[in-house]
């Protein structure tokens, strides 16, 4: 009778272990290995690694003597410009990535007209030209140092503006403690369900509409834009986006 009692505890034991482990197979966690970081320690960015485009969109051009490296910084900077056009620096790297935790530190100059972004996206060389965009942004508005506005995008045609919808969801976070002119690293942890993001270390927003499902590049911009009334259009000088550091890790299946 005891050895049955024995038997039957050992059963279930094994049956508790395999049910945790079926549960976790598909669990994604972050690796501890970096699958992906530049410090931005050469005076100039690698064209395996980095692609600088010269497309236009909304109020910006984008120019590659806009980009350069120094002191371990990358510097985009947003220039002076006679008409409604003005030039930005825009890289990203030419190997899109997966799911996984996204992070870079980046700082701003004190001035209002710009946003200044570090996000990853899918077709970047189409943005919002065949309604199959997708991406996940932290963007900056100069002219509101003490806030950050986070969003997700999925098969997104760039005419959802403001609102919320099954192909754009967005959040302003605000701290009047909290100031863009100054180092922070900024960090979004992307899952099949769900993006995470993190203000140095702490989170501060979960979207679970509109998640990106394919492969993005990782992408940092500075430009500016006549419809978005936060902006304060048009800029009054030179704007820097800094950037000490990108880096991705890549999630992979949790094992019991």
């Amino acid at each position: 009778m005891a050895i049955k009692k024995v038997i039957i505890v050992l059963a279930g034991l094994l049956f508790i272990g395999y049910s945790a482990y079926a549960g976790q197979d598909d669990t994604l966690i972050i690796s501890g290995d970096v699958t992906f970081r530049e410090d931005f320690s050469d005076e100039s960015l690698s064209p395996e690694l980095w692609d600088m485009p010269t497309f236009s969109l909304y109020n910006f051009r984008a120019d590659p003597a806009m980009i350069s490296n120094a002191g371990g910084i990358n510097y985009l900077r947003l220039g002076d410009s006679e008409s409604d056009i003005y030039p930005t620096g825009f890289i990203y790297t030419k190997t899109p990535f997966s799911y996984g935790a996204y992070s870079a530190r980046m700082k701003i100059s004190d001035m209002p007209g710009a946003v200044a972004s570090f996000f990853a996206c899918t077709e970047m060389t189409k943005i919002f030209s065949d309604g199959t965009h997708d991406e996940i942004d932290f963007e900056l508005i100069t002219a509101k140092p003490h806030s950050v506005l986070m969003t997700t995008w999925y098969l997104s045609t760039g005419l959802e503006g403001g609102e919320q919808t099954l192909t754009h969801n967005s959040y302003t976070w605000e701290d009047p403690g909290f100031d863009i002119r100054q180092w922070h690293i900024y960090r979004f942890d992307w899952h099949p369900d769900k993006v995470d993001f993190f203000i140095d270390g702490e989170k501060v927003w979960t979207s679970t509409k509109a998640v990106p499902k394919r492969d993005m590049q990782i992408a940092l911009h500075i430009y500016t834009i006549d419809s978005w009334d936060e902006v304060k259009f048009p800029p009054r000088g030179e704007i820097r986006q800094m950037t000490d550091w990108v880096e991705y890790k890549e999630f992979q299946k949790n094992k019991f």
